[in-house]
């Protein structure tokens, strides 16, 4: 019986981790939220972000990080090679401290 029970725990954990990444998976076009990964990572990112074709529109939720707006094909290979994470950009994690342009 205990059997069953880790099993129904490991599904649930499945689907509540790709109801989650689905949330949180970034837009192949609009608003995404770029959020430095170290220290390094955070140094000159809204640069980095424009220099690939982002545009900033505000800060995010978690420190150094920033909303923009931009494509992710252009966008997610060079700023993870930088240390940078994309996610999408819903108002829990975008509407603080400034907020969207």
């Amino acid at each position: 019986m205990g059997n069953r029970w880790g099993l129904a725990a490991a599904q649930l954990a499945t689907v509540g981790f790709m109801m989650l990444a689905g949330v949180l998976a970034p837009p192949a076009r609009g608003d995404m939220l770029a959020i430095p990964l170290t220290t390094v990572s955070s140094h000159g990112l809204a640069a980095g972000l424009i220099a690939v074709g982002a545009i900033p529109i505000g800060k995010g939720q978690i420190d150094g990080a920033l909303v923009v707006r931009g494509d992710r094909d252009r966008l997610a290979w060079p700023m993870l090679t930088r240390g940078v994470l994309l996610l999408a950009a819903p108002d829990f994690l975008c509407a603080g401290k400034g907020g969207r342009a």
